[in-house]
C-alpha cells in the first residue's frame, strides 16, 4: 500500500459514523470483526478473488476494501475514544486482517497450501522472517518497492522449502503468493504491536 493511499484512509477517521457503540467497547483492535453489515461482508467477499492478479495487488479493489474497512475503524475509534495514532494502527491491522481472509477465500493458494503454511507458522522460531516480512511492508507503506536483499530472500525460500510448498512447476507462482499472504499476516503484526503499545 502507498503512503498516499494510506493517509487517505487514516485521514479521513474523523468522519461521522453510525455505530453499535455498546459492542464496539473495550475490544482493542478485534473490535472492528463485528462492525461490519451483511452488504459489507458480502462485497468483500465478491472483491476476494479480483484482489490480486500474479503478484501484483489491484490498488482499485484494494482501496475499496480499505473504504470498507474504514467504516469499522471508525465505529470503534469513536466508542472507545482512539486518538489519531491508536486509529492509525487500528487501521493497519484491519486492512491486514480483510485482505488476509479474502486472500485466503480467493483460490490462490489451495486448502492444502494454506494448511502446510499455517502449519510451519505455528511451530518454530520465526522472528528473522517476520522481521523481514515487517520491513517490506513499512517500505510500501512509505512510497518504497518493497525489495530485499539476497539474504533475506534465501530465508523466505528456506522457509517456503521447509513447508513443503515448493513442488511442482508452479514453485515460484506459489512463492509469490505466499509472500503476499506473509505480507497481509506482517500488517496486521505491525497494526496490533504498535496499537498495544499505546495503551
Amino acid at each position: 500500500m502507498g503512503r498516499k493511499a494510506f493517509w487517505t484512509i487514516t485521514a479521513a477517521l474523523a468522519l461521522p459514523l453510525a455505530a453499535n457503540p455498546a459492542f464496539a467497547q473495550g475490544q482493542g483492535v478485534h473490535c472492528m470483526q463485528g462492525q461490519y453489515s451483511a452488504e459489507q461482508t458480502e462485497e468483500l467477499r465478491e472483491l476476494g478473488p479480483n484482489l490480486v492478479t500474479g503478484s501484483q495487488i489491484h490498488q482499485e479493489v484494494f482501496d475499496r476494501m480499505g473504504d470498507i474497512a474504514m467504516t469499522a475503524v471508525q465505529s470503534c475509534g469513536r466508542s472507545n475514544r482512539w486518538n489519531e495514532e491508536q486509529s492509525r494502527f487500528a487501521t493497519l491491522y484491519e486492512l491486514g486482517r480483510i485482505n488476509e481472509i479474502t486472500y485466503r477465500k480467493s483460490g490462490r493458494l489451495t486448502e492444502d497450501q494454506l494448511q502446510r503454511l499455517d502449519s510451519a507458522l505455528a511451530t518454530g522460531n520465526h522472528e528473522r522472517l517476520w522481521s523481514i516480512i515487517e520491513n517490506s511492508v513499512y517500505q510500501g507503506m512509505n512510497e518504497g518497492d518493497g525489495a530485499m536483499g539476497e539474504g533475506d530472500a534465501m530465508v523466505i525460500g528456506a522457509f517456503i522449502v521447509s513447508a513443503g510448498l515448493n513442488t511442482g512447476s508452479e514453485s515460484e507462482a506459489v512463492a509469490e503468493r505466499i509472500g503476499i499472504i506473509l505480507g497481509f499476516m506482517g500488517l496486521q503484526r505491525i497494526g496490533r504491536r504498535e496499537f498495544d503499545t499505546l495503551h
